[in-house]
């Protein structure tokens, strides 16, 4: 663990979800999979595309629409309904092959496994800490067997941006308002939607450092960075007491 600001006594903890709690990489790549098969038996016109193709449309579509960065689920329902379209699918039939797509992928992309260890981790942090998922993806936390240790669960909507905007932050914030900013420490992977997102807002942040972010992404310092939950754990713990 390694230590960049003070950490100032903490009150309340985020964790970021995708590749800072579990490996989310080969789960996306099986869901990315099932999605592409699936979308060639029910539109055979969209077998030339493998999932990699799909990805580099999603990706194009990211580009040239940025506000839907940080939207995972209105990001890959704009990039199958504009693929389908690209295929020349007759316009009635969109809607209910996004709708059937999304559910094909949800019910993959949900098929996470957690460790024992952050399972502990989470129920010990948990006896003395109000815990908040803040996560630009589209993760059920109770389907993966995480719901029960989150006070609260923010994720992109209609209402909300994902991180780095402030949106989720400060509904967390509102969940609690007798926390001060600079008494929320929050953990993520992600130099920028995780570290940047939070130092915005006045919050701590803890990086993880074993996720898909690397150190010359950082655009500003974390609190700390660590690279085991356990050794992260333990801090707080201590912290508290």
């Amino acid at each position: 663990m390694q230590f960049y600001r003070r950490l100032y006594p903490v009150k309340a903890v985020s964790f970021d979800l995708d590749d800072t709690l579990y490996n989310n990489v080969p789960v996306m790549q099986r869901a990315e999979q099932a999605v592409r098969d699936f979308l060639a038996r029910e539109f055979p016109q969209t077998a030339a595309w493998q999932a990699s193709d799909w990805l580099r449309h999603r990706q194009q579509l990211m580009h040239a629409q940025p506000d839907l960065a940080s939207n995972m689920t209105q990001l890959r329902r704009t990039a199958l309904a504009d693929g389908l379209r690209q295929f020349a699918i007759a316009e009635n039939e969109i809607s209910g092959g996004v709708d059937a797509a999304f559910a094909h992928f949800m019910a993959h992309r949900n098929a996470v496994e957690i460790s024992a260890d952050v399972h502990a981790a989470l129920a010990q942090l948990a006896e003395y800490y109000p815990l908040f998922a803040l996560s630009n993806g589209n993760v059920s936390v109770d389907a993966i067997g995480l719901g029960d240790y989150f006070t609260g669960v923010f994720q992109p909507s209609d209402e909300l941006r994902g991180k780095p905007f402030a949106d989720m932050f400060l509904a967390a914030q509102q969940q609690l308002p007798e926390v001060a900013p600079s008494q929320w420490l929050h953990v993520g992977d992600s130099p920028n939607a995780d570290v940047l997102g939070a130092h915005r807002v006045g919050w701590q942040s803890a990086w993880f450092t074993g996720g898909l972010g690397k150190h010359d992404h950082l655009q500003v310092l974390p609190t700390l960075a660590y690279n085991n939950l356990q050794q992260l754990t333990e801090q707080l713990l201590k912290s508290h007491k």
